[in-house]
């Protein structure tokens, strides 16, 4: 291997591989890494390390705690601050004083608010708290320069809170700084058609008319409510009738489009509800040459999203057809600049413009805007490779490899388990974190923590939950988020334990052990491999037994009693709705099932996935579109990113890297990666290959 590769992965891996290094004993992690033979063990469930309970709380206490939770669910704030009052422990007042104000800040005076905004600092839905707080702000006597203190130099986070602001602002004869507030809210804000018209009525002297047809113009991409019709009517006479224009196309009438002069019809805003207009009635062509004038540069966020919305039907209808450029010029150049979609915007029109336009330099550029975009492993460790991708495309292999070195970095996502293949590398999984008592101390010290286990021990699930997953966001290390796993789990909930893990792992705390649970699948005549079984399992339930769907799917491995019963019956075993939730039975229904899904597409394991999550009928009428990623010199990657439904494009990706996890599990930790061969299983090619590069993934 080129020294160049080993040194970057020195550093790439540091990440993952310090803390392994910290907490089990590893003689040569980047030996491991580099492909050292390496004793497999034999796989072991994991088992959640000793529990610490909550600190216990008196008879009275517990009582007092139970009467003022359920009080305050059914919004009884007499009740709960009774409870509040005579509760002796201070973080199961907290608790109480944090259910009443999340269900009854409607019914709460400022000072009230105030105080939980204050105390219940670092407990769930504090937006939530500062909102309520800042719409009575008004009403708490306290005067402007108070006011201006109370905001203590932040920006109000609601329509009230900025009037308040604003007023206090006026108060003390600071008029340019209450009119950039309020101009500020108005032009760029979305708040309740109420609201809209005291803020008018109150700050009217501080408006004007572009903010006028500002305002117009950022409602109209959305609803198109009340709050927009109210605006519309204080715009001029010619601005009036380009937004009412928009209204009627968006009612699927154009008779006043046709009124507008050239200059209005080509205007952002009514170009966009043009295209839209006909693009639901089939007019895929005129659709995105309207849409081509409409703006790149959306007023708002909420704007872009909803241009990206239409710009990404114009992309699939483009696709569909075969048009490619029309495909690239929807996808590009969307104004989004952070978020899912602005990552799908650039990702389509960066594989557009290399696999299709053959353009690796532009390709390059919309790769790179992922990377600054994103800041998940998954985000990131796509962005690496298809950067990678361009460089080889471009000749620039000093490059390519640069980048699949810093994706190889993530190693459990999809496409950073490609960036190590690409380098010739092991997966190799870090150790999780073995807590010392110490952390563990400070773990349970938060008041956060402590309420989460109060909450669960007076078998508050729901409120369990709300702090489980809030606790997910902000623990700092994959210590603490180990401890908040294993906290979970040792209360039975295994749902919102891998919901944690998989909080964890999107900001970059991966517990190998903890978030890909190990069961042996039954054995079933006819299943795939065990690796291939788990990693569908973890994808479907998080191996929590008693999950039921809205769609009535049930267990391990999701099956709907439709599907089940006809597995049983082929399979010659007795069918029982009521033992979905028996692990072993469902797994070896699931297993048979997934077994003649991967049959059903002659081997592809990213076909049966794709089959499993959104129905069998589904991938054959991909392939037109896509490509058989069967078929020789078909990149499998095109249909996998092809896929129109981004849920199912997420669950094959998912199931993938899965798989290669189970794998190095079974093995002790560390296996090959063989994706792109598992990619390209299966052989017999039904349907014609879309157009496409071939190349290796």
């Amino acid at each position: 291997m080129d020294i160049r590769i080993r040194n970057a992965l020195l550093v790439g891996c540091a990440a993952l591989a310090a803390t392994a290094v910290a907490h089990a004993q590893t003689a040569d992690p980047i030996a491991d890494l580099l492909g050292e033979p390496k004793l497999p063990a034999a796989p072991q469930p994991y088992a959640p390390a000793r529990q610490t309970v909550a600190r216990p709380l008196s008879v009275n206490d517990q009582a007092l705690f139970a009467q003022g939770i359920a009080a305050a669910k059914r919004g009884d704030v007499s009740g709960a601050k009774s409870a509040i009052s005579g509760l002796s422990d201070p973080v199961a007042r907290k608790v109480v004083t944090w259910a009443m104000v999340d269900v009854s800040s409607n019914l709460l005076g400022f000072y009230d608010l105030d105080a939980a905004r204050r105390d219940l600092d670092g407990f769930p839905r504090g937006l939530r708290r500062q909102i309520a707080a800042e719409k009575v702000l008004e009403t708490a006597g306290k005067t402007p320069a108070q006011i201006i203190e109370w905001f203590a130099g932040q920006e109000p986070q609601s329509a009230p809170g900025a009037m308040a602001l604003a007023s206090a602002y006026r108060g003390l004869g600071r008029q340019a700084e209450a009119s950039d507030l309020i101009r500020r809210w108005w032009r760029d804000k979305s708040f309740e058609a109420d609201v809209q018209r005291t803020m008018l009525t109150r700050f009217a002297d501080l408006l004007t008319v572009d903010d006028h047809v500002r305002r117009a113009d950022v409602l109209l991409y959305g609803a198109q409510g009340p709050a927009a019709r109210d605006v519309v009517a204080l715009l001029p006479a010619d601005k009036q009738a380009a937004a009412l224009a928009r209204i009627s196309l968006r009612g699927n009438v154009e008779t006043s489009f046709y009124a507008l002069s050239p200059e209005d019809q080509a205007s952002p805003g009514v170009a966009f509800e043009r295209a839209s207009f006909l693009r639901r009635r089939g007019q895929d062509a005129a659709a995105a040459a309207a849409l081509s004038a409409a703006a790149t540069d959306a007023v708002t966020p909420d704007a872009a999203d909803r241009v990206w919305d239409e710009r990404y039907r114009m992309t699939l209808a483009s696709i569909r057809s075969g048009d490619w450029r029309s495909a690239y010029r929807a996808a590009a150049n969307t104004g989004l600049n952070s978020g899912a979609d602005a990552t799908e915007a650039e990702f389509y029109a960066g594989w557009i413009a290399l696999k299709q336009l053959n353009d690796p330099v532009a390709a390059g550029r919309h790769f790179a805007a992922i990377e600054r975009i994103g800041s998940s492993p998954i985000t990131r460790a796509r962005a690496f490779y298809w950067q990678g991708r361009a460089a080889e495309a471009r000749g620039d292999r000093t490059a390519a490899e640069n980048f699949y070195s810093r994706g190889a970095e993530h190693g459990t996502a999809f496409y950073g388990q490609l960036s190590a293949e690409k380098l010739g590398l092991r997966l190799v999984l870090p150790a999780d974190p073995v807590p010392t008592d110490a952390e563990r101390a400070q773990f349970e010290g938060r008041d956060v923590v402590q309420a989460m286990r109060l909450l669960a021990d007076q078998n508050q699930r729901d409120l369990f939950r709300v702090f489980a997953l809030h606790i997910d966001d902000i623990v700092p290390s994959r210590v603490e988020a180990a401890l908040l796993i294993d906290a979970i789990r040792g209360y039975g909930d295994q749902d919102t334990s891998m919901k944690a893990a998989r909080g964890a792992a999107q900001r970059g705390l991966i517990l190998a052990d903890r978030a890909y649970p190990y069961r042996t699948p039954p054995q079933v005549a006819g299943a795939p491999e065990p690796a291939l079984v788990l990693g569908i399992t973890r994808q479907e339930s998080g191996f929590d037994p008693a999950v039921r769907s809205g769609a009535d799917a049930r267990g391990m491995m999701q099956l709907l009693p439709s599907t089940a019963s006809g597995v049983a019956r082929r399979m010659g075993v007795s069918y029982s709705a009521a033992m979905l939730y028996e692990p072993d039975y469902n797994m070896r229904l699931g297993s048979s099932f997934l077994g003649s899904l991967v049959n059903q597409f002659s081997g592809s394991y990213i076909m049966a996935a794709a089959g499993y999550n959104a129905g069998p009928g589904r991938p054959p009428q991909w392939t037109a579109m896509c490509g058989d990623p069967r078929a020789g010199g078909q990149d499998p990657l095109d249909f996998i990113e092809c896929i129109p439904f981004s849920e199912t494009r997420n669950y094959v990706m998912r199931v993938m890297e899965n798989m290669q996890v189970y794998r190095a599990k079974a093995n002790g930790g560390s296996a090959p990666i063989t994706l792109s061969s598992d990619l390209r299983r299966g052989g017999y090619n039904y349907a014609p290959a879309a157009s496409s590069v071939a190349s290796n993934p």
